[in-house]
C-alpha cells in the first residue's frame, strides 16, 4: 500500500488468479471433471482383470502389466479398465449376453408358473433356508467373540484377457452376475 492506494491486482483476487504463478488446481481439473466422476462405475464391486503383457495402442501409449478393475458402463456399450479409481482405457463392447433364465425371473413375476418352474423355485427356497441356517450358526459363533459378519450377497464376477494372434487384438471378457460382455483392444502389429 502506497499512500493509501490499493492496486487493483491486490484488491481483486479473482483478477489475480488467472495470472498466478501457481494455480489453485495444478491439473486444471476441478471436482466432477476427473475421469472417475465422468466415467463412474455403476458399483464399487467389480471383477479384477490381470494383465500380464504391455498393451500398446496406435498413439504410442500402453497399458502396463498389473491388476485392474474391469467395469461395464451403465449403458452397456463400453468396458472401463480402471486402476486406483483412475480410468486407464475405454473399450467398446461388441457382444453382450444376458442369462435369459435370470432375466425371466426378474421380468415375469406376474405370470403363472409351470410345474418345472415351481419345482425349481422350491429347490431354490430349500437352498436359501440351508444357507440361512448356516449363516445363523456362523453369526452365533462370531457373536461369542464380539465380532459380527457384514451381510453380503455373493455375486459371481469374472474378468479375463486373451491375445488373439489371427486378428492381432486382445479379447476382454467381463462377467458380473448374469451379464456377460466381450470387448476387443486392437494393437499395432
Amino acid at each position: 500500500m502506497i499512500d493509501g492506494i490499493i492496486t487493483p491486482a491486490i484488491r481483486d483476487l479473482d483478477y489475480l488468479a488467472p495470472c498466478a504463478p501457481y494455480p489453485a488446481i495444478p491439473s486444471g481439473l476441478t471436482i466432477g471433471q476427473e475421469s472417475y466422476y465422468r466415467f463412474s462405475i455403476p458399483s464399487e464391486e467389480q471383477p479384477t482383470l490381470t494383465i500380464k503383457d504391455y498393451i500398446p495402442d496406435y498413439n504410442g501409449n500402453f497399458i502396463k502389466p498389473g491388476h485392474y478393475e474391469l467395469a461395464l458402463s451403465d449403458d452397456r456399450e463400453f468396458l472401463y479398465i480402471i486402476e486406483s479409481k483412475n480410468l486407464i482405457a475405454v473399450v467398446p463392447v461388441f457382444k453382450l449376453a444376458e442369462n435369459e433364465k435370470e432375466l425371466k425371473k426378474y421380468r415375469d413375476q406376474t405370470r403363472e408358473l409351470t410345474k418345472s418352474e415351481i419345482k425349481e423355485l422350491k429347490k431354490e427356497e430349500r437352498a436359501k433356508r440351508r444357507k440361512k441356517r448356516f449363516n445363523d450358526i456362523v453369526d452365533k459363533k462370531y457373536a461369542q467373540t464380539g465380532a459380527t459378519l457384514p451381510e453380503r450377497e455373493y455375486i459371481h464376477m469374472e474378468a479375463s484377457i486373451e491375445y488373439i494372434k489371427e486378428g492381432g487384438y486382445y479379447l476382454l471378457f467381463y462377467e458380473r452376475g448374469f451379464i456377460r460382455a466381450w470387448g476387443a483392444i486392437k494393437v499395432k502389429s
